[in-house]
């Protein structure tokens, strides 16, 4: 007959010490406010949420909109213009500046892209976020022998700009409905 030794620790409570520890690690983020990405941006009472942007300029809606309304979608909140909760996308505003250049021809090495978006969010008519304003920025390489990969890089990176500011967007928001949530419960108490 195997005697086990003295100091020797069943597979059951190895076990033990990590879940504890993810649990107290779940229990700690949701205490600080933190939200899992898949989870309502409003507040509550709001059902939905609707997206709106206007270009004049520009036909179908820009990676930004796009982004923000498929995020609300896999959420289930995105809703149409009568929504209680309204996000305006009121500019949109994509730039690009000169970084460096080659010594050696002078020309172009280096950009600078830029996006900043201005947007106002309001809950019921009244109005939680005005004129909020948000920016990204990103440098990349350019050379001009390898104009299509350039052109391919700098889409690809505006588009991974635009959800990288979606995201921010629908925290700024979450972040206001928190704070309208708290506002709702001083008045309760």
């Amino acid at each position: 007959m195997k005697r086990r030794s003295p100091t020797a620790i069943s597979p059951r409570r190895r076990a033990w010490p990590p879940l504890l520890a993810a649990l107290a690690v779940l229990v700690s983020l949701a205490g600080c406010g933190f939200h899992l990405q898949g989870a309502s941006p409003l507040p509550s009472g709001v059902e939905r949420m609707h997206v709106s942007y206007s270009d004049d300029y520009r036909v179908g809606d820009p990676p930004l909109v796009q982004t923000l309304e498929q995020r609300l979608r896999e959420r289930g909140v995105l809703g149409e213009s009568g929504a209680a909760a309204q996000l305006d996308i009121a500019e949109i505003d994509n730039n690009q500046r000169i970084v460096s250049v080659s010594p050696r021809d002078g020309r172009v090495a280096e950009y600078e892209l830029t996006t900043r978006v201005r947007f106002d969010y309001s809950v019921n008519g009244a109005t939680q976020l005005s004129g909020e304003t948000l920016s990204v920025t990103r440098n990349y390489s350019f050379d001009d022998t390898e104009r299509l990969a350039a052109e391919a890089e700098q889409r690809d990176l505006l588009t991974s700009m635009h959800r990288e500011l979606a995201d921010l967007i629908l925290l700024r928001i979450a972040d206001a409905n928190d704070r309208l949530g708290a506002a709702a419960g001083d008045k309760g108490a």
